[in-house]
């Protein structure tokens, strides 16, 4: 791949500056030996944002599970091999009451945490299709594992459909505080 520095014609068509273009290597190579173009580095499979956000949400009710930020992932965006990554941190107050943090993917719980005497909760969730856009696998649970035991999470998401992603928090007691800090969902193209 390279990418035009100036206008330039090859046989007979017209590039313009700025286009990126895949020609034979040999007329790749005269193009840049020329200063017509430059190697253009492609990312074969790239990676989306779907939803992220900085902005600070806070927990208004107590005992339910109240959804602090949530989207739809549309029909059709997933591949039978994507990658669905979701990185949400939470603070809390530190207290002997219950905080818990979780999210749902198309419904279904793909992550759940009751804390009391911690500030803050920042999992890495990862759900990856198996060349299925309803079966993904979970490779961290809790933690990141080179030698962790129990079998990794599974799940029949159906990303063929339009997919709503939560993300929650619960607190016991009114007088605690529990935000969502920061969230960012990225999506890893695959096949």
């Amino acid at each position: 791949m390279i990418k035009f520095r100036t206008d330039k014609t090859v046989s007979l068509i017209r590039y313009g500056a700025g286009t990126i273009a895949s020609l034979p290597r040999e007329i790749e190579a005269a193009l840049i030996e020329q200063g017509a173009a430059e190697n253009s580095l492609v990312v074969s499979r790239p990676v989306e944002v779907l939803s992220s956000s900085a902005a600070p949400i806070g927990s208004a009710w107590t005992g339910v599970d109240e959804v602090l930020a949530s989207f739809v992932i549309p029909q059709g965006m997933f591949g039978v091999n994507s990658i669905l990554q979701i990185e949400p941190l939470w603070t809390f107050a530190s207290s002997a009451n219950s905080k818990i943090c979780r999210v749902r993917v198309g419904g279904i719980l793909v992550y759940s945490a009751t804390r009391t005497t911690s500030t803050r909760e920042a999992p890495l969730i990862i759900l990856a299709n198996r060349n299925s856009l309803s079966s993904q696998i979970q490779p961290y649970d809790t933690t990141y594992a080179t030698a962790g035991s129990g079998t990794p999470a599974t799940y029949a998401i159906d990303f063929s459909m339009a997919t709503t992603v939560e993300i929650m928090g619960q607190r016991a007691n009114a007088g605690d505080a529990l935000t969502l800090e920061y969230f960012r969902v990225l999506h890893f193209v695959g096949d």
